[in-house]
């Protein structure tokens, strides 16, 4: 009889039920976990694609930076090459001057002779015409 009576305690206790509720609670927690991750991948990429719109605008505001930084550089050597142009006009106008006023000076200086000349022989000329009056 003991024999029985544990076979019958035996058939008398089912597992399987219990088995089933804890499998569903597995999969419940499991399906809760996986949405949880789906809604937090959604939010991510959303952010991620913001993110990736501010970073192609930002590019394109460098690209823009970049060409205007090229246009000034460019007028910039524009600009010290004519500087340069302009400083050797100076320096070649500025030898000119200096050339032309020291011809100014000699020339003056040969007037002066000129006119001192022009005087002794106007003083030579009044001298014979009271010569040649006086005859």
């Amino acid at each position: 009889m003991p024999l029985t009576s544990r076979r019958s305690r035996r058939s008398n206790i089912d597992i399987w039920p219990g088995f089933v509720d804890a499998l569903s609670q597995l999969l419940m927690v499991i399906i809760f976990i996986l949405l949880v991750f789906t809604v937090g991948q959604f939010f991510l990429s959303d952010a991620l694609s913001g993110r990736d719109k501010a970073l192609r605008e930002l590019e394109q505001q460098i690209g823009q930076l970049s060409d205007l930084l090229a246009l000034e550089r460019s007028g910039s050597e524009e600009l010290r090459t004519r500087a340069e142009t302009l400083a050797a006009q100076l320096k070649a106008s500025t030898a000119e001057r200096n050339s032309l006023t020291t011809q100014l000076a000699a020339l003056a200086a040969k007037s002066k002779a000129e006119t001192a000349r022009a005087d002794a022989l106007s003083g030579k000329l009044r001298d014979a015409d009271a010569i040649v009056s006086a005859d």
